[in-house]
């Protein structure tokens, strides 16, 4: 079992909000939204092969998003599987602030940011959804689903991976397009596993979940949260972690064919 990870929602956006000066980026673009316009187009049929996205220091928050862009400048979409249909995501307002709204129907894809190389530290995110998948068990493959998902993925050397997982690795990289990291760690709102379960992805050994809100007693209200990723990482995986090279968020309905609606608030690393 990993620590309980939510705190009050105050303290959170202080603390965001304190860490603010002197960690952002350069503003991106507008150019991004067209790039990660022509990602979407590519997924849904597009063979062109896309110019990989820059590096960015930090997650861009959602809250200083435009509402006339489609999605947050600098996060780019994350394919599962090209055979799978994509859970839809769009930027909204919801209680005065702007935030990634998720939608999936029998879906799944994800949104991430690839970041320059950074040391494992603090994590805190905000998040909300309106209900949980009341057949998903995340412990079981053919219905391993969740309405919130937030990853991190981890640096490592890849070379010393069993042959299976060096298998797997070259499999997805042919089914999505995309390298895998060396190791992921993925919080996630439960629907059958109690609060601080550590459970392996049933699909590989490579990605860890730890479930951060479980069940319906906090639906519909905004949960934040918390988490030292070293620690986690210890916890998870038994070592120390490698250097953080992207973070991002998921939301998914495919194994349990439902639906799911969720709110992705700001995300932060210190």
């Amino acid at each position: 079992m990993a620590a309980a990870s939510s705190i009050d929602c105050k303290v959170f956006a202080a603390r965001v909000a304190s860490n603010e000066n002197g960690t952002a980026d350069a503003p991106v673009a507008d150019a991004m939204t067209a790039a990660n316009e022509q990602a979407i187009e590519a997924e849904a049929g597009d063979d062109g092969e896309a110019a990989p996205p820059p590096l960015l220091a930090n997650p861009p928050r959602f809250s200083s998003a435009s509402l006339q862009h489609r999605l947050p400048v600098g996060w780019q979409p994350w394919t599962i599987n090209r055979n799978k249909t994509p859970t839809r995501y769009t930027l909204a307002e919801v209680d005065q602030r702007v935030v990634v709204h998720a939608q999936a129907d029998s879906s799944a894809s994800g949104l991430y940011v690839p970041l320059r190389d950074r040391d494992a530290g603090m994590l805190r995110w905000t998040w909300k959804t309106n209900g949980i998948i009341r057949n998903a068990d995340n412990g079981q493959g053919q219905r391993e689903d969740s309405p919130l998902r937030l990853f991190v993925a981890f640096d490592g050397d890849k070379g010393s991976l069993s042959l299976k997982d060096q298998l797997m690795y070259e499999m997805a990289r042919l089914t999505t397009g995309r390298e895998m990291p060396y190791a992921t760690l993925m919080y996630i709102w439960g629907g059958k596993r109690p609060e601080g379960s550590v459970l392996p992805n049933p699909h590989t050994d490579r990605v860890r979940m730890i479930v951060v809100d479980s069940g319906t007693k906090h639906a519909n209200e905004w949960r934040c949260h918390e988490r030292d990723l070293r620690a986690d990482y210890r916890k998870a995986f038994g070592t120390d972690p490698g250097r953080v090279i992207a973070v991002g968020i998921m939301t998914d309905t495919d194994n349990t064919r439902s639906k799911a609606e969720s709110w992705y608030g700001d995300i932060a690393l210190d």
